[in-house]
């Protein structure tokens, strides 16, 4: 005589199986939506520094050494920046190094470098 469907065994095996999958599935689905909001928040951050390093360039007269900060909000989120400025052999241009964090935040979420010219 044929058996007519599965044993007990087998339907507690492929309800293991398939439990695992569920579970890892999840966990992928977690970590992937994580890692989304951590590329926002950098995404945002670069631009946040490069506005930054736009308006230094675009100025009409050669920032000074020295620190400087500010704060800007993308998509409503707050940001805060730390430029520091340094002198380069060439008179005419100074090195520029921006440090962008989430406000309240001591991670450092981009790091914008450039150089701004003097004389136009």
């Amino acid at each position: 005589m044929k058996p007519r469907g599965f044993t007990l065994v087998e339907v507690l095996v492929a309800l293991a199986i398939l439990a695992l999958s569920i579970g890892t599935a999840l966990r992928a689905t977690s970590a992937a939506m994580t890692n989304t909001e951590g590329n926002k928040d950098r995404i945002m951050a670069r631009w946040v520094g490069r506005n930054e390093l736009a308006r230094l360039q675009t100025a009409l007269a050669l920032p000074p050494p020295g620190k400087s900060m500010g704060e800007a909000t993308q998509a409503n989120v707050g940001f805060s920046w730390e430029s520091t400025i340094e002198s380069t052999p060439n008179p005419n241009f100074n090195k520029v190094d921006i440090k962008v964090r989430r406000q309240n935040s001591d991670q450092v979420l981009a790091s914008i470098q450039g150089y701004v010219v003097g004389s136009r």
